[in-house]
């Protein structure tokens, strides 16, 4: 794992730890780049919506059906942005996309679907040796507007950051890639932060994820571990990011800052605010970012605000305090379940001993 801690703007303790996967020697490097999950949420997409609200592309209180026509014909027609983004819409948590397509007891790919190269027909890479068929793209958006809408309360749910990426890849006319890149990273200085990071970096920079034995039937290495992102070419919205701590430091800091970092000016303060506070009584959720509701007098503040990941990954950032934390690990080596680190909380405790270390 990388742990990275700054505070006032200042990198206070920066340590790699461990191996790059479980059988392996080869140690964890500061450069090395972790699959961060649905940490792409507020490292990748909530940018560039934050970025549009400030263009006036979007705003909050817009429905799904104001912001994607096809979305106008469903059930999702209502949902407003700021709903969704607080996972209060009613919205399934998930779909497995990929199960439709592979005998998931075997991991046996289906031929209507797949190929062992690219061709025509075949032209998303899932794996070197994996292109699934280019019309799934669409199969997976009709899947999340037929998808039937549950009761408006907190239900975590990546099916929002499809539609998100649409939006934003159809104002702007890129991809989600050229996107970040264009308008962040390369700015803030995120070299290392990519999707689809073989295209950019040698294998050994890149920690292996899953032995993957219900879809991919290897090792995911290099590509995101994420079915449905995976089935998106690797480049989606709430996951398929690879990057490392000092990277991710970066951007958040960016955020702490108020949209400022270094003589550049990427995002209004006031944005940020909105996006970052709590959006719903009862819901620890800001627009797309996690909050805490602590018990705690020395702990994160209430303004603080962050994401974790599912492959073991978390930002925190704390206005209050001034306080970034990163941890990035590949917790699904050594097994999707039990999930450990979230079991004993590791994470969460180890941001505690933060707290305990610099507040008085």
């Amino acid at each position: 794992m990388q742990i990275l801690i700054a505070k006032d703007g200042k990198v206070v303790y920066d340590k790699s730890f461990g191996t790059q996967d479980k059988y392996s020697s080869k140690k964890v490097k500061w450069t090395d780049l972790y699959d961060v999950a649905s940490v792409t949420k507020v490292t990748a997409t909530l940018p560039l919506l934050m970025l549009a609200v400030g263009e006036n592309k979007i705003n909050l209180e817009q429905t799904l059906g104001e912001i994607d026509t096809a979305a106008k014909n469903s059930n999702k027609s209502n949902l407003k942005i700021r709903e969704v983004l607080a996972h209060q819409a009613g919205l399934k948590p998930w779909i497995g996309f990929y199960n439709e397509t592979v005998n998931v007891k075997n991991a046996r790919l289906y031929l209507d679907y797949y190929a062992r190269k690219q061709d025509a027909e075949h032209q998303i890479k899932v794996t070197d040796n994996i292109f699934v068929i280019t019309t799934i793209k669409d199969t997976i958006y009709e899947d999340i507007y037929k998808s039937l809408l549950g009761r408006k309360s907190y239900e975590y749910s990546d099916l929002g950051y499809y539609i998100f990426k649409k939006k934003l890849e159809q104002d702007y006319q890129q991809d989600l890639n050229q996107l970040t890149q264009d308008k962040f990273y390369q700015t803030l200085g995120m070299y290392r932060t990519t999707y689809n990071p073989k295209d950019k970096f040698e294998l050994e920079e890149i920690i292996p994820t899953e032995y993957d034995k219900t879809y991919r039937n290897q090792l995911v290495h290099g590509f995101v571990h994420d079915q449905g992102a995976a089935m998106m070419g690797g480049i989606a919205g709430h996951a398929g990011l690879f990057s490392n701590s000092i990277d991710l430091a970066k951007l958040m800091q960016m955020y702490l800052n108020g949209g400022e970092y270094g003589d550049e000016v990427y995002l209004k303060p006031e944005i940020i605010k909105e996006f970052t506070k709590q959006q719903y009584s009862g819901n620890h959720r800001g627009a797309g970012f996690d909050k805490i509701i602590s018990s705690l007098s020395k702990g994160p503040s209430a303004e603080s605000f962050g994401h974790t990941g599912f492959t073991g990954t978390m930002v925190w950032a704390d206005p209050k305090y001034n306080i970034v934390y990163i941890f990035l690990s590949n917790r699904v080596n050594v097994g999707v379940e039990p999930n450990n680190l979230s079991i004993k909380k590791v994470r969460e405790n180890i941001r505690q001993v933060i707290y305990d270390a610099i507040l008085p």
